[in-house]
């Protein structure tokens, strides 16, 4: 059962927009400013997370080590 929500939670929106356009929606041609807005915010994303990943990882060899807690502290 929570399979099968999960997939219509997930198609429900495509299937909203694709019912909104075929009851007279506005036809599907984004303006230039629209497409090179979505193109900025995807490299930007992309970059963002390429960035992250390389300032947290751990040097060759480390062994990572979760944080503990001690006297009601946590600890690393």
């Amino acid at each position: 059962m929570g399979v099968i929500l999960e997939i219509l939670l997930f198609i429900s929106p495509f299937a909203l927009y694709a019912l909104w356009l075929k009851t007279g929606g506005r036809a599907l041609s984004p303006s230039t400013a629209v497409l090179s807005l979505t193109a900025i915010g995807l490299v930007t994303a992309i970059a963002v997370a390429f960035w992250l990943g390389q300032g947290r990882s751990l040097n060759r060899g480390e062994r990572y080590v979760p944080a503990r807690i001690e006297d009601g502290m946590i600890r690393r």
